[in-house]
């Protein structure tokens, strides 16, 4: 068997199952544990499975629930380090930002180098990056810490972004579709996007193409609430039918 045909039905067979582990795999295809990874790492690269540890999940199995955050750093890493070395361009001197949750408004924080600044995050790891940078001052939310993921949500965590009034949000996509719009797979988190949307003078999503046309269970806003997005690339109708809304579109290249 070809490569690019095993890798085909091996993405036929997580879809089937939902999920698979690489031993498994690597029975069901008589091939070894090394080249069923390499297999895998080409369809998490492509965003069309999921990695977890010791396998994958199919991406038709994370309509409705939180990917743990390992499993999102894992997925489209270079594109996510690209966009937000660009997002991080856009912040200047005195701002006040919101990052929304996220492995890519996580690599807005590694790549800022803007000083005399503030922002505003519920995600603790994005908190512990950013408490290392000198000269800027740090706010997090309260709430309760949603599992896997380290966000924090719940009422306190609203209530904190209903009350400022910042110059930029950075948000983050779990999918956009031009006819449903922005949605997120956990219901948890949407209050507190929303608030972050409000605060802020200026939305700035951030995502990889894999969340293009996509829907997930949750809708968030429509794509007018955002004025700018920036992904990695982007099809020319789709960047088209963006710009027609009023969405500036920037491609990390």
């Amino acid at each position: 068997m070809f490569q690019i045909e095993r890798v085909e039905k091996i993405l036929e067979y997580i879809n089937r199952k939902k999920k698979a582990n690489v031993k498994e795999l690597s029975e069901q295809f008589e091939v070894s544990k090394v080249t069923i990874r390499r297999d895998l790492d080409e369809l998490a690269e492509k965003g069309l499975v999921v990695k977890t540890h010791g396998g994958v999940m199919s991406i038709m199995n994370k309509f409705a629930y939180e990917i743990p955050i390992a499993s999102k750093f894992e997925a489209n890493s270079e594109a996510k380090k690209k966009i937000g070395a660009l997002a991080a361009s856009l912040i200047e001197e005195g701002d006040i930002v919101v990052f929304d949750a996220g492995s890519t408004t996580l690599e807005i924080a590694k790549s800022m180098k803007t000083q005399d600044i503030t922002v505003l995050t519920n995600d603790i790891k994005i908190s512990m990056e950013v408490a290392m940078k000198p000269n800027v001052k740090l706010m997090v939310s309260g709430g309760a810490l949603s599992d896997s993921v380290y966000t924090l949500v719940g009422d306190q965590t609203v209530e904190f972004f209903k009350k400022v009034h910042v110059n930029k949000t950075f948000l983050g996509c779990d999918a956009i579709d031009l006819e449903f719009g922005i949605s997120n797979r956990t219901r948890e988190e949407v209050p507190a996007k929303k608030a972050m949307i409000d605060a802020a003078e200026e939305v700035i999503m951030v995502t990889d193409d894999s969340k293009h046309n996509t829907k997930v269970f949750c809708y968030l806003c429509e794509i007018s609430r955002i004025n700018k997005l920036i992904t990695n690339r982007i099809d020319d109708r789709f960047r088209l039918e963006l710009e027609k809304i009023g969405v500036e579109v920037l491609i990390a290249e």
